[in-house]
Protein backbone atom coordinates (compact mmCIF):
# COMPACT_ATOMS: atom_id res chain seq x y z
CA UNK A 1 0.00 0.00 0.00
CA UNK A 2 1.47 3.33 -0.96
CA UNK A 3 1.67 6.32 1.23
CA UNK A 4 1.16 8.68 -1.59
CA UNK A 5 -2.07 10.49 -0.98
CA UNK A 6 -4.47 9.54 -4.43
CA UNK A 7 -4.90 13.22 -5.24
CA UNK A 8 -7.67 12.92 -7.48
CA UNK A 9 -9.92 10.78 -5.44
CA UNK A 10 -9.28 12.76 -2.01
CA UNK A 11 -9.85 16.55 -3.56
CA UNK A 12 -13.28 15.31 -4.27
CA UNK A 13 -14.14 13.55 -1.12
CA UNK A 14 -16.14 15.59 1.65
CA UNK A 15 -19.12 14.67 3.73
CA UNK A 16 -22.07 15.82 1.80
CA UNK A 17 -25.50 16.71 3.43
CA UNK A 18 -26.82 16.86 7.16
CA UNK A 19 -26.87 13.50 7.72
CA UNK A 20 -23.80 12.84 8.54
CA UNK A 21 -23.44 13.67 12.20
CA UNK A 22 -20.77 14.01 14.23
CA UNK A 23 -20.84 10.94 16.15
CA UNK A 24 -21.27 8.57 12.70
CA UNK A 25 -18.06 9.92 11.31
CA UNK A 26 -16.73 9.73 14.80
CA UNK A 27 -17.26 6.54 14.85
CA UNK A 28 -16.41 5.23 11.37
CA UNK A 29 -12.87 6.47 12.00
CA UNK A 30 -12.68 5.12 15.38
CA UNK A 31 -12.76 1.53 12.84
CA UNK A 32 -10.13 2.71 10.76
CA UNK A 33 -7.94 3.21 13.82
CA UNK A 34 -8.92 -0.05 15.27
CA UNK A 35 -8.80 -1.81 11.79
CA UNK A 36 -6.32 -0.04 9.51
CA UNK A 37 -3.87 1.72 11.77
CA UNK A 38 -4.01 -0.73 15.01
CA UNK A 39 -4.54 1.68 17.76
CA UNK A 40 -6.86 1.10 20.91
CA UNK A 41 -9.42 3.79 20.56
CA UNK A 42 -10.60 2.93 24.03
CA UNK A 43 -7.83 4.42 25.56
CA UNK A 44 -8.08 8.04 26.16
CA UNK A 45 -5.24 9.46 24.13
CA UNK A 46 -5.76 13.12 25.39
CA UNK A 47 -2.64 14.67 26.03
CA UNK A 48 -0.45 11.31 25.16
CA UNK A 49 0.75 9.89 22.22
CA UNK A 50 0.10 6.11 19.64
CA UNK A 51 2.28 4.55 17.96
CA UNK A 52 0.85 4.10 14.28
CA UNK A 53 1.56 1.81 11.78
CA UNK A 54 1.77 2.42 8.30
CA UNK A 55 3.44 0.91 5.28
CA UNK A 56 6.00 3.33 4.78
CA UNK A 57 7.15 2.79 8.37
CA UNK A 58 6.07 4.08 11.92
CA UNK A 59 5.30 7.87 13.00
CA UNK A 60 3.91 9.15 15.95
CA UNK A 61 0.72 11.03 16.18
CA UNK A 62 -2.29 11.55 18.65
CA UNK A 63 -5.28 10.20 18.11
CA UNK A 64 -7.25 11.75 15.58
CA UNK A 65 -10.31 11.99 17.69
CA UNK A 66 -8.44 13.58 20.38
CA UNK A 67 -7.47 16.18 17.43
CA UNK A 68 -10.92 16.63 16.69
CA UNK A 69 -11.87 17.54 20.11
CA UNK A 70 -8.13 19.56 21.10
CA UNK A 71 -6.32 20.96 18.08
CA UNK A 72 -3.68 21.80 20.17
CA UNK A 73 -2.44 18.49 20.94
CA UNK A 74 1.22 17.69 19.52
CA UNK A 75 0.76 15.28 16.60
CA UNK A 76 4.43 13.46 17.04
CA UNK A 77 4.85 13.71 12.99
CA UNK A 78 7.81 14.75 11.22
CA UNK A 79 7.97 16.80 8.14
CA UNK A 80 8.88 13.87 6.38
CA UNK A 81 5.89 11.82 7.32
CA UNK A 82 3.42 14.73 6.35
CA UNK A 83 5.94 15.26 3.14
CA UNK A 84 4.76 10.90 2.22
CA UNK A 85 1.26 11.76 2.25
CA UNK A 86 1.46 14.86 0.16
CA UNK A 87 4.08 13.57 -2.50
CA UNK A 88 2.49 14.18 -5.60
CA UNK A 89 0.37 16.94 -4.73
CA UNK A 90 0.60 20.68 -4.74
CA UNK A 91 1.38 20.66 -1.29
CA UNK A 92 4.30 18.35 -1.78
CA UNK A 93 7.47 19.64 0.37
CA UNK A 94 6.00 21.83 3.25
CA UNK A 95 5.90 18.74 5.76
CA UNK A 96 8.73 20.65 7.77
CA UNK A 97 6.80 23.92 8.17
CA UNK A 98 3.55 22.37 8.76
CA UNK A 99 5.88 20.61 11.90
CA UNK A 100 7.48 23.88 12.39
CA UNK A 101 4.33 25.96 12.94
CA UNK A 102 2.92 23.42 15.03
CA UNK A 103 6.11 23.74 17.45
CA UNK A 104 6.19 26.97 17.31
CA UNK A 105 2.32 28.19 17.74
CA UNK A 106 0.84 24.81 19.46
CA UNK A 107 -1.50 24.03 16.23
CA UNK A 108 -1.48 20.32 15.49
CA UNK A 109 0.54 19.95 12.32
CA UNK A 110 -1.84 16.97 10.90
CA UNK A 111 -4.82 19.60 11.40
CA UNK A 112 -3.06 22.09 9.98
CA UNK A 113 -2.64 19.87 6.61
CA UNK A 114 -5.71 19.09 6.39
CA UNK A 115 -7.16 22.54 6.71
CA UNK A 116 -4.63 23.52 3.73
CA UNK A 117 -6.08 20.08 1.83
CA UNK A 118 -9.25 21.33 2.15
CA UNK A 119 -9.32 24.97 1.08
CA UNK A 120 -6.46 24.92 -1.26
CA UNK A 121 -7.49 21.45 -3.13
CA UNK A 122 -4.04 20.16 -2.26
CA UNK A 123 -2.78 23.36 -3.39
CA UNK A 124 -4.15 23.24 -6.83
CA UNK A 125 -6.58 26.84 -6.04
CA UNK A 126 -5.64 29.73 -8.22
CA UNK A 127 -5.28 31.59 -4.33
CA UNK A 128 -2.71 29.10 -3.75
CA UNK A 129 -0.61 28.83 -7.27
CA UNK A 130 -0.62 32.45 -7.82
CA UNK A 131 -0.38 33.87 -3.93
CA UNK A 132 1.42 30.83 -2.37
CA UNK A 133 -1.92 30.94 -0.31
CA UNK A 134 -3.08 27.03 0.49
CA UNK A 135 -5.57 28.55 3.63
CA UNK A 136 -7.57 31.15 1.45
CA UNK A 137 -6.47 33.45 4.28
CA UNK A 138 -8.69 36.53 4.01
CA UNK A 139 -10.35 35.24 1.45
CA UNK A 140 -13.71 36.48 1.89
CA UNK A 141 -17.02 35.51 -0.14
CA UNK A 142 -18.04 38.78 -1.93
CA UNK A 143 -13.93 38.94 -3.15
CA UNK A 144 -12.17 35.67 -3.00
CA UNK A 145 -9.22 36.20 -5.15
CA UNK A 146 -8.75 39.48 -4.83
CA UNK A 147 -9.02 40.09 -0.79
CA UNK A 148 -6.96 36.98 -0.05
CA UNK A 149 -3.60 37.65 1.44
CA UNK A 150 -0.76 36.88 -0.88
CA UNK A 151 2.97 34.92 0.59
CA UNK A 152 6.49 34.61 -0.18
CA UNK A 153 6.55 31.29 0.22
CA UNK A 154 3.56 28.59 0.98
CA UNK A 155 5.92 28.42 4.37
CA UNK A 156 5.55 31.64 5.10
CA UNK A 157 1.90 31.26 4.88
CA UNK A 158 1.71 28.15 7.36
CA UNK A 159 3.76 30.34 9.54
CA UNK A 160 1.25 33.30 9.58
CA UNK A 161 -2.09 31.48 9.62
CA UNK A 162 -1.20 29.21 11.92
CA UNK A 163 -0.16 31.95 14.48
CA UNK A 164 -3.62 33.33 13.63
CA UNK A 165 -5.65 30.75 14.38
CA UNK A 166 -3.51 30.09 17.87
CA UNK A 167 -3.53 33.90 18.91
CA UNK A 168 -7.60 34.61 17.46
CA UNK A 169 -9.29 31.09 18.13
CA UNK A 170 -7.39 29.01 19.70
CA UNK A 171 -6.32 31.76 22.56
CA UNK A 172 -9.20 32.46 25.78
CA UNK A 173 -10.04 35.97 24.92
CA UNK A 174 -8.88 35.98 21.53
CA UNK A 175 -10.73 37.51 18.88
CA UNK A 176 -12.67 34.14 17.55
CA UNK A 177 -12.09 32.18 20.57
CA UNK A 178 -15.21 29.25 20.75
CA UNK A 179 -13.36 26.54 22.16
CA UNK A 180 -10.75 24.35 20.60
CA UNK A 181 -12.26 21.56 18.94
CA UNK A 182 -12.53 21.58 15.14
CA UNK A 183 -16.03 21.88 15.43
CA UNK A 184 -15.96 25.26 17.96
CA UNK A 185 -13.42 26.72 15.11
CA UNK A 186 -15.91 26.23 12.34
CA UNK A 187 -18.70 28.10 13.72
CA UNK A 188 -16.33 31.08 13.56
CA UNK A 189 -13.86 30.53 10.89
CA UNK A 190 -16.32 29.29 7.89
CA UNK A 191 -19.78 29.95 6.62
CA UNK A 192 -19.53 26.50 5.14
CA UNK A 193 -21.66 24.43 7.72
CA UNK A 194 -20.00 21.05 6.67
CA UNK A 195 -16.42 22.50 6.77
CA UNK A 196 -15.40 21.16 9.99
CA UNK A 197 -16.62 17.71 9.01
CA UNK A 198 -14.69 17.80 5.57
CA UNK A 199 -11.38 19.14 7.72
CA UNK A 200 -12.24 16.09 9.82
CA UNK A 201 -12.55 13.41 6.66
CA UNK A 202 -8.82 15.13 5.00
CA UNK A 203 -7.30 14.62 8.30
CA UNK A 204 -8.36 10.53 8.60
CA UNK A 205 -7.70 10.55 4.29
CA UNK A 206 -4.28 11.56 5.17
CA UNK A 207 -3.56 9.07 8.02
CA UNK A 208 -5.27 6.06 6.61
CA UNK A 209 -3.17 6.53 2.61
Amino acid sequence: MSNKIDFNKYIKTSFEGPSQSYYTAKSRFDEILRTKLGVDTGANLIGGTSKLSTAGGNFTATSVNAVYDDVRLGSGATGAAIDAKLAGTGLEGLGEAFVDAEKKYGVNAWFLTGLAAHESGFGSSKIATEKNNIFGFKAYDSSPYESASTFTTKAEGIDVVAKYLSEAYLTPGGTYYNGVSIDSIGKRYATDPQWANKVKQHMANLLMA
